[in-house]
């Protein structure tokens, strides 16, 4: 099995769920403060949500492991409700995510309604840290 990508206990593989484009989103909020003679003041407030799209194709009626009951896994990680560790194929942390949507797109149905193709797009969200390091103050060591 080659892992891809594991968020939680879903795994991302070559021969099942196959990732063909993963986007990264980030952004860091600067909201400004309008003054009376002058230009606006601006203030960081640290990073924003950050988000994650995980594009994907299944062919269920001609490959192997691409069943739909995979993405039926997937939904069962956002069910349980909780930001999951998500994880590259090398082991590197991308962080704790949660599942925000899945969307899928059936094509090609047979006599049966069942689908040649679908394509799947997965949005998560990075799960900010609480506490002591998370904010701003970590800056300043406190």
């Amino acid at each position: 099995m080659s892992t891809l990508l594991q968020f939680g206990s879903f795994t991302f593989e070559l021969r099942g769920v196959s990732p063909k484009r993963v986007t990264r989103f980030d952004e860091w909020r600067w909201p400004s403060t309008e003054r009376l003679s002058g230009e606006n003041a601006i203030q960081f407030l640290g990073r924003g949500p950050g988000e994650l799209t995980i594009e994907a194709v299944l062919f269920p009626r001609h490959r192997a492991g691409h069943s739909e009951t995979a993405i039926d896994a997937l939904r069962a990680v956002g069910d349980a409700g909780m930001p999951m560790p998500l994880i590259r194929g090398d082991m590197r942390m991308l962080g704790w995510y949660g599942l925000g949507s899945i969307e899928t797109d059936e094509s090609y149905l047979d006599r049966l309604g069942r689908p040649g193709m679908v394509s799947l797009v997965a949005s998560l969200t990075r799960y900010g840290r609480d506490g002591p390091g998370a904010g701003g103050l970590s800056f300043f060591g406190i």
